[in-house]
Formats: structure tokens, C-alpha cells, sequence
């Protein structure tokens, strides 16, 4: 019997250092810790629950890309990273885009290990009802953001630092923007990477 061992336990031995490093003098210490509750809550779920139940080593790679993607957020601040003005200047873009590439990533990394929680604890009547129902979770697990994000920028940020937590950049439809990317990324996953010969989603 061929049993693949996983990766997760390297892959979390990588991250560790990398999220000790960018844990060191964020640009904004207060949007680092409030981008980390969520990280940490998320990491603590999958650690406890790694005897019980294991990702294929794809999830835990596709995981472990997005953590590294969130981590350099919560250390710049999204609208503030130093790649995102790269590309702004390169392309000629009128504002940061790394917060729209981790929504679209969120969606595009993050759906298939939701679809390996499915395929153990739900069953659908075929793949186009199992693919709808995810994509739907992401926009709206996308949308919940969005609103903490409204919240906080509310309660704890007073000038709101140029929108710094919500990075917004001035564009009103910001939010809607980044819901649409997170479903739009998982449903580019699903549609390239998992369909079944004759699905069509």
C-alpha cells in the first residue's frame, strides 16, 4: 500500500520563521494583529484537527501559498505593499492591486480544500451542485470580510490611516470588487483544476 506522507508538518516548519520575520515592526501594528486573529484562529483549526482529518499535500501546498500571501499583507498593510506598487508602475495601474490578488487568491488556493472537507462530510446530487454551493461559500465567506473590515475601519480607525485596514484606495466599489474576485477564483480552480471529464461548470 502507497501512502503519500504529508508535507504539512515541512510546510509549517517554513512558514513559522517567515511569519516570525514579518512579525517584526509591521507598518501598521494594530492592522497586524487584527489580519492575524483571523490567520492564527484559521491555523489553530487546522492543527488540532490534523490528527482526524488530512489534506491531500496539493491543499496543504495551496494553503501554505496563501499564508504567505496574507502574512505579507498583515506586515505591509494590503494597500501598502511594496510588490503592489511595483506592478502599479510597471502596468501603469492607478492603484495597489496585491489586496485584489489575495481575494482572488483566497478564492483560487483555498477552494479545494474546502471541496476535500466536502467530499468527507457531504454529499451532493452531482459536481455542478457541489461546485455551485462552494463557489457560493467563497462570496460569501468574501462578503463576511468585507463587513469585519467595515466594522473595524469604524471602531478602531479613527482617520482610518488612508483607509489602511479597509484599503479601499478610494474606489467605492472596492468591496464588491474583491466578494467577485474570491468567486472568481475558486470558480477558475474548480472549472481547470478539478473537473470531472463531462462535468461543465
Amino acid at each position: 500500500m502507497n501512502i503519500t506522507k504529508s508535507i504539512a508538518p515541512m510546510l509549517f516548519t517554513v512558514f513559522i520563521p517567515f511569519w516570525l520575520a514579518l512579525a517584526i515592526s509591521p507598518l501598521y501594528r494594530d492592522i497586524w494583529i487584527a489580519e492575524n486573529i483571523i490567520l492564527i484562529t484559521c491555523l489553530y483549526f487546522l492543527i488540532t484537527g490534523y490528527t482526524r482529518f488530512h489534506f491531500t499535500n496539493t491543499s496543504y501546498y495551496l494553503i501554505f501559498s496563501f499564508c504567505i500571501l496574507q502574512t505579507i499583507g498583515a506586515h505591509y498593510s494590503y494597500a501598502e505593499v511594496p510588490l503592489g506598487f511595483w506592478a502599479a508602475d510597471i502596468f501603469d495601474l492607478n492603484r495597489n492591486h496585491f489586496d485584489r490578488l489575495v481575494h482572488f487568491a483566497f478564492g483560487f488556493l483555498i477552494v479545494l480544500p474546502f471541496k476535500e472537507v466536502f467530499a468527507r462530510f457531504a454529499t451532493f446530487a452531482n459536481k455542478k451542485t457541489e461546485y455551485f454551493v462552494l463557489i457560493i461559500i467563497f462570496i460569501g465567506i468574501g462578503e463576511c470580510y468585507e463587513i469585519i473590515e467595515w466594522w473595524y475601519s469604524i471602531l478602531f480607525e479613527q482617520d482610518i490611516q488612508e483607509n489602511a485596514f479597509l484599503g479601499s484606495q478610494g474606489d467605492i466599489w472596492d468591496a464588491e470588487k474583491d466578494v467577485l474576485l474570491s468567486g472568481i477564483g475558486a470558480w477558475l480552480y474548480l472549472y481547470f483544476f478539478t473537473k470531472v471529464k463531462g462535468d461543465h461548470c
